[in-house]
């Protein structure tokens, strides 16, 4: 029965990568056709939401019959639900809903922002504008009738006198409050990452051997890889014995050798065991560089009982880095019963740090809570998750969610050089 109104919640949603994609190929077809003007992708797309109901693109064109009839005809659209000169939407071959719309060039700013949302977000703003003598809508700014000009949307917030806040703040969360008082956080962002904490290979479950993963985290300029394999008790991902473990290591300090560009660090991905302990014995986890400790089985605890299990795992002083926090696979699985705020407390209270699993069905943890255990002063990780060379290129959606989270370079440990990251695991 729970599944089945799960299915329902989420019958025609979509994961953000997916969306993306799709939305991507579309917008590059659309300034191919030399059509438009100026076109980009808008709504809960802009703003990075993990899931998305459909793919709204917005454009400025002087030949918008042209423009839509173009549209209708490119290869990946299935069925054209409505055709018009401002709005046009079709079902792609995907299962995706898009929406194009055509907007007058004086008009595009304002379209942009009220089309990018969040609704809370364009209502806050609007009685923003509205105690300042202004109306605003999604065709302008305006001081009576007269149109007040802009030509970027940045222009929009400066008009109201706010920061520009970036898309992915705009939920109605703080964002204008902090606008105004000039506390806009300078986002973290993909080329700020230096390294990566969470990576699998052919020990255990990857596809790819240690050394595939290595040569291409140096191909993506990353200064320092953590191999962190399942752990003995994960016999489902071929979790790795002590034997086993042993033999990594050796081929670790080999590739260490080989290759001075770049520090393989020894890690593993620690099953917590039911009892909220760690998988072997003290004589080997006091050897890892990071343990990135993860709940894989006996999800149906109660809230107290997993909550219970995930603390006293940050209380293991080999604990560095709790993965994908609430266990969520998005369209496929709810979180587990877990009290978050507890748990980012206890975070905060024994230093540990939260993984932002960058892995497009989990982005985890998610943004809503991130804001909180930012406050707290909890130090994030963001990671790939990797279980082949093309996963280590997910750290970008764990970005996107990390910036929905408000977070900046220095919440990040991986945006850290080398010496840094390894003084802070050390001292932990």
């Amino acid at each position: 029965m729970e599944g089945i109104q799960f299915l329902k919640q989420y019958s025609g949603h979509h994961v953000y990568f997916e969306a993306f994609e799709e939305a991507t190929k579309i917008n590059d077809y659309i300034d191919g056709t030399g059509l438009a003007i100026k076109s980009e992708i808008a709504g809960s797309l802009r703003r990075k939401k993990e899931i998305v109901k459909d793919i709204d693109i917005l454009a400025t064109s002087k030949e918008a019959l042209k423009l839509m009839d173009a549209f209708v005809n490119y290869d990946g659209v299935r069925e054209v639900i409505a055709k018009g000169e401002t709005k046009t939407s079709v079902v792609l071959k995907s299962g995706i809903n898009v929406d194009l719309r055509v907007v007058k060039e004086e008009e595009f700013p304002y379209a942009l922002h009220h089309f990018t949302g969040s609704k809370e977000h364009n209502t806050a703003m609007r009685h923003r504008a509205k105690s300042m003598g202004i109306k605003m809508n999604e065709y302008g700014l305006f001081k009576g009738d007269h149109l007040i000009e802009r030509k970027e949307e940045e222009e929009i917030f400066s008009k109201l006198g706010l920061l520009y806040i970036p898309p992915e703040l705009r939920e109605d969360m703080g964002e204008i409050e902090a606008a105004e008082k000039g506390e806009i956080p300078v986002l973290v962002e993909e080329k700020d990452i230096k390294g990566v904490f969470h990576v699998h290979t052919t020990y255990s479950d990857g596809r790819n051997s240690l050394e595939d993963m290595v040569r291409k985290a140096r191909d993506l300029g990353y200064k320092y890889i953590a191999i962190t394999d399942h752990s003995k008790s994960a016999f489902y991902a071929n979790g790795l014995t002590e034997e086993v473990l042993l033999r990594q290591w050796e081929e670790i300090d080999e590739l260490n050798k080989k290759y001075s560009d770049i520090v393989i660090l020894k890690g593993i991905e620690s099953d917590i065991l039911p009892d909220g302990s760690l998988d072997y014995e003290e004589e080997i986890l006091k050897r890892f560089d990071v343990v990135v400790a993860s709940i894989h089985s006996h999800f149906r605890m109660s809230k107290e009982e997993m909550t219970k299990r995930v603390i006293k795992a940050l209380e293991n002083k080999y604990t560095k880095i709790l993965g994908h926090p609430t266990g969520r696979l998005l369209l496929a699985r709810d979180s587990y019963e877990i009290d978050v705020y507890a748990v980012i407390d206890a975070a905060a209270h024994y230093g540990k740090i939260i993984e932002i699993n960058s892995n497009p069905f989990r982005l985890d943890l998610d943004w809503r809570y991130i804001k909180y255990a930012k406050e707290k002063g909890v130090k994030f990780a963001i990671n790939p998750d990797a279980h082949s060379v093309d996963g280590l290129e997910d750290v970008k959606y764990g970005v996107g969610i990390a910036r929905k989270g408000w977070l900046e370079a220095r919440d990040v440990i991986n945006t850290y050089e080398v010496e840094e990251v390894l003084s802070i695991l050390r001292n932990m």
